[in-house]
């Protein structure tokens, strides 16, 4: 994407043609901070430019200066006047522009600067960003969001209507105003839906323009009498739009009074912002929604320019429309940046493409504009250095991450009136793509907030961090039935789909995905229909027993282990004496197996895993038919389902082609040859990590795991925070008790609301500018490949509890921000700890990013760590980096920290909504 660079910015110019280009290059290197000392204004006039400098600055340097900064022989001294040379091809004399050098006087003041995109005043102060408002917010601490876009047509106002739907529907009441004053849509809109024009956003600039001493109160007094007629739609939440159209005049034409013309002396900087704020707060509207001009415009400026509105900029993937919009973002930036916890963060919305044919491009302008916006946010004077803020990273990533919202064919040609057009809105889902920049005037909470003043949030904070830290390891808490556990809907399928016959599937997923824990409670459970009984599906009447056949070295007992599984199935149905072999025994015969079978043998490695399947339920062997013989004879008397985990424990990292054989029989062959008895008899549900079937099926693994998928173990943004709200309920922690019966029946929204309590609205207090907790948690955890393991979901719950018990100041919430940021370290060294323990060959590649002896600041090159692009593409799979479009690669957030990386200060994260 083309972008005014630096080095591009300050070269000389191509061409002098008259003081506007002299003028504007010498504000380019002012705003670059590049002017010399003596310099402090400069104004250019048609026949002349006057240079203000300081007492006693020689006119030769300046002439030199001024040859370096517009190019060699750009000057020249005539008749004893300072000479700036102008392009004029019609003769080959030099002509240009005198230079009038006036000495600053004392006492001098520095000129008032203003929110306008070309300040009127040439100063060396235009290299640092406009003052900041006198107050941080606005009154009635109303918030403005304004909608922008470099060119027109992109969807800009569709998505301003959509933002003030939104608003109203959660109870909020929206002040919507029509600021295009060139080309108004909204207007049209309520035009045509037969709405009210009684007052116009042009009658209050004319009202505005003619106050006295900066006073609005008597345009908005005026306003507010007619604005009650002009409410839109209707909400049952108890929330109101009302629309201010652009103009009530019959003929279109330029407005007769500018934004502009408002700034003047006397008046604050800001004066128009602040009038909009005064009069949504005098009609009890608690959000104002501008929907801006279009383009580089003095309409636009001043409401732009005020770093206290939220700034929407919409684009498309058009070549102009993307490289207009950086340069807006980049130049706002400097001019009034974002200073991240005080003020609400740009944003930008990507639109109008299509998902199936433009999803690189997106992607890759989704990265160009959110390095603009990570550019415009700023720490607070008073913070501390970026390198302190634990997890702040991924805050800024949040803050600065574009929106995507992708083509919709219904909202090329959208109806007249109001109602029509909101119609198609929901229809297509406009809001949804919204939602994480969507104001929150009113707390979800609000209601219950008395109520919560009396908990103990002390004593809720201890009961999570013990439970919690329980749950770490499933396999502590798995075989005791009174651990309960939560109904995935990976869980829900492979109940629901063997209702009446015994599965046979695998169960895949990362380590630390929850697959010990399944497989600890199905065993617990101790039959099939007692499971799903367990689990809330109903009718499921397969009253089988689950006969384990091996386990995790790690599972922990209660008063049920699973060999009293295994020798109670005997005792039940073995027909005749026998006695069940022991989990010891069983590994046994596969370690031999490993040492005495060839690697290419699959099909004695079939007989072989029959045979401890055989074992397991204590049937005997004999010479005549083998494990084949007895386990078909089995199955006419009796039906099991046989379970199997911790294979990673026996197998390690499949190290060796005998390995990958036994694996490869395991999850092909023996599942095929138990499918083949006649009527199903034995079910087979295998536990395994995914890392091992890729790696054991070298070809056709796709296919396999496609037909696994789904009952595959992934803990997408949803799951993971039900399971936050599983854990915490599980805890009794909870200020509101909720019935965990209730959790996996939760919508997404009713999800993001039930966990309010755990860890507020937002990683701040409510009317703060953090980024928003149910965002943050999953964005924190997750790595590259959008997952997110449940074993970190319950880490973090811990550490954030434990932190959070001496944080008296937090009593609206279970877990306190600065707490959920602090336990991301901890999860983080966890993890890696726990990877090296588990998989060997990511394990050894962190490691070895551990010992790395110099700093490292993500992103970084591959030569600084020290990795080959081999093992960087084997951790781009596996979802620990990220390559960006500048070949430089990015670390998951849940491992950057452990490794002891640091960061620019913004996160990679790749959550979407």
């Amino acid at each position: 994407m083309a972008e005014l660079t630096e080095v591009e910015g300050l070269a000389p110019p191509e061409h002098l043609f008259t003081w506007v280009d002299v003028e504007e290059h010498l504000a380019l290197l002012a705003a670059a901070g590049r002017w010399p000392r003596w310099l402090q204004a400069a104004d250019g006039w048609w026949d002349c430019l006057e240079l203000v400098i300081a007492p006693g600055t020689d006119a030769e340097e300046v002439k030199q200066w001024l040859d370096e900064a517009f190019g060699a022989g750009s000057t020249e001294w005539r008749d004893g006047t300072l000479v700036l040379g102008l392009d004029d091809p019609r003769t080959s004399e030099f002509v240009g522009l005198p230079v009038m050098l006036s000495p600053e006087p004392e006492n001098s003041h520095q000129p008032r600067r203003v929110p306008l995109l070309r300040e009127k005043h040439i100063t060396r102060q235009l290299a640092h960003s406009l003052q900041r408002p006198v107050d941080e917010f606005f009154a009635g601490e109303v918030q403005l969001v304004a909608f922008h876009s470099f060119k027109g047509g992109v969807g800009r106002t569709v998505h301003a209507l959509a933002m003030a739907d939104a608003v109203a529907r959660r109870g909020g009441s929206v002040l919507l105003i029509d600021a295009d004053l060139e080309a108004p849509g909204i207007t049209w809109m309520h035009r045509a839906q037969g709405g009210q024009l009684d007052f116009c956003y042009e009658d209050l600039l004319a009202l505005l323009q003619g106050t006295e001493d900066g006073n609005w109160s008597a345009a908005v007094d005026i306003a507010a009498a007619y604005l009650p007629n002009q409410q839109v739609g209707r909400y049952t939440s108890g929330g109101r739009v009302t629309v201010v159209p652009t103009s009530r005049r019959p003929l279109l034409g330029p407005p007769r009074i500018d934004p502009a013309d408002l700034l003047t002396p006397g008046r604050s900087p800001y004066f128009v912002t602040e009038a909009l704020a005064a009069l949504a707060a005098r009609v009890g509207a608690d959000t104002v929604v501008v929907d801006l001009r279009a383009g580089a415009t003095e309409l636009s400026a001043p409401v732009l320019l005020d770093p206290r509105v939220q700034r929407v900029f919409v684009t498309t993937l058009s070549h102009q429309s993307l490289a207009g919009t950086e340069r807006l973002l980049r130049q706002l930036g400097h001019r009034a940046p974002t200073l991240q916890g005080v003020d609400p963060a740009s944003s930008v919305i990507i639109t109008q493409y299509r998902q199936d044919v433009h999803e690189d491009q997106a992607e890759r302008a989704r990265n160009e504009l959110g390095s603009a916006l990570f550019e415009s946010l700023r720490w607070p004077d008073n913070e501390p250095d970026t390198e302190t803020h634990d997890g702040s990273e991924v805050d800024t990533a949040l803050l600065s991450q574009p929106l995507l919202s992708p083509f919709r064919e219904e909202l090329l040609a959208l109806p007249s009136s109001w109602d029509a057009v909101m119609r198609v809105l929901a229809s297509c889902k406009v809001a949804d793509i919204l939602e994480p920049i969507v104001p929150t005037p009113v707390s979800p909470t609000a209601p219950e907030i008395e109520e919560l003043e009396a908990v103990d949030h002390a004593t809720l904070r201890s009961r999570l961090a013990e439970t919690a830290r329980r749950f770490i390891y499933a396999e502590r808490e798995g075989m005791s039935s009174a651990s309960g556990f939560l109904v995935t809907d990976s869980l829900r399928r492979l109940l629901g789909d063997h209702r009446t016959e015994p599965p046979l599937a695998l169960v895949v997923g990362a380590k630390g995905a929850g697959k010990t824990f399944m497989y600890a409670k199905a065993c617990a459970a101790q039959s099939w229909d007692k499971f799903a009984e367990q689990s809330g599906i109903e009718d499921v009447q397969l009253a089988v027993p689950v006969v384990p056949v091996l386990e995790s070295d790690s599972l922990e007992y209660d008063n049920l282990t699973t060999q009293d599984l295994r020798n109670a199935f005997v005792a039940g149905h073995s027909g005749g004496p026998g006695e069940a072999a022991t989990s010891q025994e069983i590994k046994d015969r596969l370690k031999a197996g490993l040492a005495t079978i060839n690697e290419q043998d699959e099909i004695r490695w079939r007989h072989l895993w029959l045979e401890c399947l055989a074992i397991a339920a204590g049937v005997r062997l004999t010479d005549s038919g083998g494990a084949e013989a007895a386990l078909t004879e089995l199955g006419r008397r009796a039906r099991a389902v046989f379970v199997i985990d911790g294979l990673e424990d026996l197998l390690q990292s499949l190290d060796n082609e005998s390995k990958r054989t036994a694996l490869r029989v395991l999850l092909i062959d023996v599942l095929a040859w138990l499918r083949s008895l006649r009527g199903r008899p034995l079910g087979l549900v295998v536990f395994v990590r995914q890392d091992l079937v890729t790696r054991a099926v070298r070809q056709n693994s796709g296919q396999l795991l496609a037909r696994y998928d789904p009952y595959a173990l992934r803990w997408d943004k949803e799951e993971a925070l039900r399971l936050a709200l599983w854990v915490t309920a599980h805890a009794n922690a909870l200020p509101t008790p909720v019935a965990k019966s209730e959790i996996t029946e939760l919508s997404y929204d009713e999800l993001v609301d039930t966990l309010i309590p755990v860890w507020g609205w937002k990683m701040g207090t409510e009317k703060s500018k953090e980024a928003r907790s149910h965002l943050w948690v999953p964005a924190a955890l997750g790595d590259f490949n959008d997952q997110v393991q449940a074993r970190d979901v319950v880490v973090f719950l811990a550490e954030a509890a434990q932190l959070s018990i001496p944080q008296t100041a937090w009593e609206d919430r279970v877990l306190a921000p600065g707490a959920m940021r602090k336990a991301l370290l901890a999860c983080s060294t966890n993890k890696i700890d726990s990877i090296q323990q588990e998989n060997q060959e990511v394990g050894e590649l962190l490691s070895r990013l551990q010992q790395v002896r110099q700093p490292v600041t993500v992103p970084f090159d591959l030569e600084e760590v020290g990795v080959s692009v081999q093992d960087a593409d084997f951790l781009v799979d596996s979802g620990v980096f990220a390559r960006g479009n500048d070949g430089r690669y990015w670390v998951a957030e849940i491992y950057r920290h452990g490794l002891g990386y640091g960061s620019e200060r913004r996160a990679k994260v790749l959550w979407r909504r």
